[in-house]
């Protein structure tokens, strides 16, 4: 039962303050997830302060048109968080004056780089296509967002942020890629060699040592709310050409052009390093895989070179003679 939406005129301040509750709860998590932590809806008072640089509660609350009581409450919170502070104003003792603390001024600059774009993208998807009576469109905002949460939206508009993977991130990159390359049951997605390999894709104490041993090459990560979500392995070979390989993304987000977006951020980072080119390797049999690398703009350069099938560390073939195919990409 619900009640506010049975009854959308009576009580439409409750249904307004419901979806506002929910947005601004959504809106502090997006921000969380990139990094600034600020309590649900008080955007728009660091916004204030960071116009103005200090004002009195009256003339916060009077900014924002919400009751003095309530933006006291709000600065308290603020003032909990380390965000602004407030003193006593040195002209008139009766009066306190509100200021944004270093920590306030940080976040709201990255506010306004990161998150308030992101916010501005997302709210704009959200909101397309509304029609009907405003009830109805109350609805509907209600109906996408426990759909798909702001925060959800956010990551698959944004461009992956990449960021090169610590030791403490090690041990969920190759959980990624054992679940993404040989994950038995499916969830492996179109990434999966059950069938064409048997065994681990990787270790922990593989990828640690390819780490070690090749300190030229960087293993790139893309979070979402501090867990690894895509991972992919790139490793200059030659002046302008680089070897891009351990593609992945979790297999529940497939199928929803993450690893493209993966992809397409990875290029760029070669690129802005100097790369010219990119070439990987891609087992011969991966027919679909060969057929979405090319769609991605690779194409196969007619150079193979044999699965080394006594090298166990990265599984045991099921299928005799595999071959790896080359394809390279110019940037």
């Amino acid at each position: 039962m619900d009640i506010i939406a049975e009854m959308p005129f009576v009580f439409l301040g409750s249904r307004l303050k419901r979806l506002a509750e929910h947005m601004q709860a959504d809106s502090s998590l997006l921000a969380s997830a990139n990094n600034t932590h600020v309590p649900p809806g008080l955007y728009p008072t660091l916004a204030v302060l960071k116009k103005e640089t200090s004002m009195t509660i009256g003339e916060l609350a009077r900014a924002i048109r919400v009751s003095q009581p309530a933006m006291t409450k709000s600065i308290s919170k603020l003032v909990e968080a380390g965000l602004v502070s407030n003193r006593a104003d040195n002209s008139d003792k009766r009066k306190s004056v509100v200021a944004l603390t270093a920590a306030g001024a940080s976040v709201v600059s990255r506010g306004e780089k990161i998150v308030w774009p992101l916010l501005d993208t997302v709210v704009r998807e959200l909101t397309e296509g509304l029609s009907g009576s405003f009830p109805d469109q109350l609805a509907e905002l209600e109906k996408r967002l426990e759909a798909e949460p702001l925060p959800e939206r956010a990551f698959r508009l944004s461009s992956p942020e990449l960021q090169p993977a610590t030791e403490e991130d090690v041990t969920d990159v190759v959980s990624l890629l054992n679940r993404s390359y040989r994950c038995v049951g499916g969830e492996g997605g179109w990434t999966t060699e059950v069938g064409i390999i048997d065994g681990d894709r990787i270790s922990e104490e593989t990828l640690r040592q390819e780490i070690i041993t090749k300190p030229e090459a960087t293993l790139l990560v893309w979070k979402r709310q501090e867990k690894v979500t895509g991972c992919v392995w790139l490793e200059p070979v030659s002046d302008g050409i680089w070897y891009l390989g351990s593609l992945a993304i979790d297999p529940q987000l497939q199928n929803a052009q993450y690893g493209r977006r993966l992809m397409t951020a990875a290029e760029q980072w070669c690129r802005s390093r100097g790369g010219s080119r990119i070439q990987m390797t891609v087992l011969e049999v991966r027919d679909s895989l060969i057929k979405w690398y090319e769609r991605r703009g690779y194409h196969q350069t007619g150079e193979t070179e044999p699965f080394p099938s006594t090298d166990t560390r990265f599984g045991t073939p099921v299928t005799a003679n595999l071959r790896f195919v080359f394809m390279e990409k110019s940037l």
